[in-house]
């Protein structure tokens, strides 16, 4: 049986990595040309980063996804 510790810990561990992985995908999303995309994944994003118990943290995972990102180089189509 799963401990309730481990469980807080993976639910945290989500909470935590969810504003960097939304980011990211936010960031990709407004290179592409999808915009309307990129500012849905970014609303969500900014509203788990406020979830996040210290709240600067969530927020700064959020922005960190949405610059790496955005700065991630683009591959081409055929590859």
């Amino acid at each position: 049986m799963t401990s309730f510790a481990f469980i807080t810990f993976l639910l945290l561990l989500v909470l935590f990595a969810l504003p960097l992985l939304l980011g990211f995908l936010s960031g990709r999303a407004y290179r592409a040309g999808r915009g309307r995309v990129a500012f849905g994944l970014l609303l969500f994003g900014g509203f788990v980063g406020l979830l996040a118990r210290p709240r600067p943290l969530g927020l700064l995972l959020l922005a960190l996804g949405l610059a790496w990102g955005y700065a991630a180089p683009r591959r081409p189509r055929g590859a």
